[in-house]
């Protein structure tokens, strides 16, 4: 299971996301740096953690389409691999992701407001470069598609995996920066178990190294931290250590 750093971006600069209550999302304080810069505290993770992919979520973009283009294009110089959300639903904004470095676009249930088109989307790109997002609230689905609203995670899942992407991410982002554990564990595993061949990262709420083994155990191909590692409750060595002892057991 890759770890993932998660970078949330607002008004220009790194905050810290609680709850999913993105008006009162502060600038970032972390114990790896004094700054909030994305690209340093991007350089920081990357210097702490020797993190391969970083995931991005360009709150500006999402909220009023108003990316912070030169900061996105400064951090895929740093040489990590970014995933990023920037509220993207069309084509243009696909091919200005990429041509800024990005590697991986994430396309959203959050909002895409006509999910139907995501096949012609997946026909005209390729399905490495693109990332669809179940975005959940309190464990209902946040879908900006009116005909979605009431549907299920599980189907709103086979129907994206079903047009060829095999990669999701399932997060619930009541959960984000609580602390409070992975809700979305037990979703994941479903999904496992029905298409084992996908890609499934999840986040939000991770609090110990517990809450490693607990996302491994589920099936998780990545997993999505910010607030522990910033606030010291993960480290370099807590990694490794854990990293060792789940290569060990897989021996």
């Amino acid at each position: 299971m890759q770890i993932i750093p998660v970078i949330d971006i607002r008004n220009g600069i790194a905050v810290r996301a609680v709850a999913g209550e993105r008006n009162r999302y502060q600038a970032i304080q972390s114990c790896l740096t004094p700054s909030a810069e994305p690209a340093v505290v991007l350089r920081a993770l990357d210097a702490a953690f020797h993190c391969s992919s970083c995931y991005v979520a360009d709150l500006d973009a999402i909220e009023r389409q108003q990316i912070n283009r030169c900061t996105i294009a400064e951090m895929s110089r740093i040489g990590v691999s970014l995933i990023v959300d920037a509220g993207t639903v069309a084509r243009e904004q696909i091919d200005d992701l990429l041509d800024l470095g990005v590697k991986q676009v994430v396309l959203s249930s959050e909002s895409v407001a006509n999910l139907s088109e995501l096949d012609s989307l997946v026909r005209d790109f390729d399905p490495s470069s693109l990332i669809f997002s179940i975005d959940l609230k309190h464990g209902q689905l946040l879908a900006k598609d009116i005909a979605w609203q009431d549907k299920a995670p599980l189907e709103l899942a086979g129907m994206v995996l079903g047009l060829g992407l095999s990669q999701i991410i399932v997060l619930d982002l009541a959960a984000v920066g609580t602390g409070h554990g992975i809700p979305t564990l037990q979703l994941c595993r479903q999904i496992q178990q029905l298409y084992d061949s996908a890609t499934i990262i999840s986040g939000g709420g991770v609090q110990s190294r517990d809450c490693l083994t607990q996302a491994s155990d589920a099936g998780l191909d990545g997993l999505l931290i910010a607030s522990a590692l910033h606030d010291g409750r993960l480290t370099a060595e807590d990694l490794m250590e854990w990293l060792n002892y789940t290569s060990r057991g897989q021996e």
